[in-house]
């Protein structure tokens, strides 16, 4: 298994434009970096900070949020 690290840059290279952690109290979080479109949508699914007890509920969620954000884009 790769280490934290690895893993943390896999996630950011997948999901770009979050920044992504693991607190020491082993959660995973994710918050939005750089200019983020239609800030007056986050509320409506979209959110500026994710977090999960783990990397695969933390991957899911930025999944929704990806599909969230294109649906605005396009």
């Amino acid at each position: 298994m790769a280490g934290w690290g690895e893993r943390i840059a896999q996630l950011e290279a997948e999901f770009p434009g979050w920044h992504i952690w693991r607190s020491s109290a082993g959660r995973w979080w994710a918050t939005r970096t750089g200019t983020v479109p239609r800030r007056e949508d986050l509320g409506t699914g979209r959110v500026m900070t994710a977090d999960a007890d783990d990397e695969t509920e933390l991957r899911d969620q930025l999944a929704v949020q990806m599909s969230l954000d294109r649906e605005i884009i396009d």
